[in-house]
């Protein structure tokens, strides 16, 4: 290879990490919510996420540009998939721990997911002391996070990608890799249940 040849080709790696870095910026988010809404835990989230653009970087990144989003789909999910099994594995584990009585106290069995990080919600301008306002908008975050906790986890993904993230119907089923249609039915369900779910404990606490 001549000295000509020799930079046209550094050249060409340049630009490649160059389109490289610039696709991994645009997916990172939509990334996160994915992992996010299957795995309910922000750090094991950013985690697999990282994870997941490392194994592109280090495997696919020769493949061509137009692979790269099916490409990374691929390899996000399978991380997913691979954090689901390990929670099952350290949950049969914790049950077999508990049927052999082998002294592991509640506390230290618990893992609680972290508080969903949802957009703030408007204050209200009347009746509402700061302080009242403050507790109004932890209640109703909690509420959200419990709500959102029982949807089924594709349910979670769409609707997060989908009101959080603000994606429309096409990006939310090229992100996912799913049909529109199918996006479409999963967004009406989630709301339908977030409603249903949403207004029975206001019905509750109103009785």
């Amino acid at each position: 290879m001549n000295q000509l040849e020799a930079d046209v080709a550094a050249r060409g790696q340049v630009t490649r990490q160059t389109s490289l870095n610039n696709f991994l910026a645009e997916v990172q988010t939509r990334a996160y919510h994915v992992a996010y809404g299957a795995l309910w835990d922000k750090e094991v989230a950013l985690d697999v996420v990282q994870e997941s653009m490392m194994r592109l970087v280090e495997y696919y990144r020769d493949k061509p540009e137009q692979e790269w989003p099916a490409l990374f789909r691929t390899v996000l999910n399978s991380k997913i998939n691979d954090e689901r099994r390990k929670r099952m594995l350290a949950q049969a584990k914790r049950k077999l721990l508990s049927l052999t009585t082998l002294g592991f106290s509640e506390a230290g069995l618990d893992e609680r997911m972290t508080e969903a990080e949802l957009p703030s919600v408007q204050r209200h301008d009347g009746g509402f002391s700061d302080p009242e306002a403050d507790v109004s908008d932890t209640q109703l975050k909690y509420r959200i996070e419990q709500a959102l906790r029982t949807l089924a986890d594709r349910q979670r993904q769409v609707f997060l990608l989908r009101e959080q993230l603000g994606l429309s119907i096409r990006e939310t089923a090229e992100t996912l890799g799913c049909s529109e249609n199918s996006i479409k039915q999963h967004h009406f369900r989630a709301l339908q249940a977030m409603r249903r779910l949403l207004s029975e404990v206001w019905d509750h606490e109103h009785d």
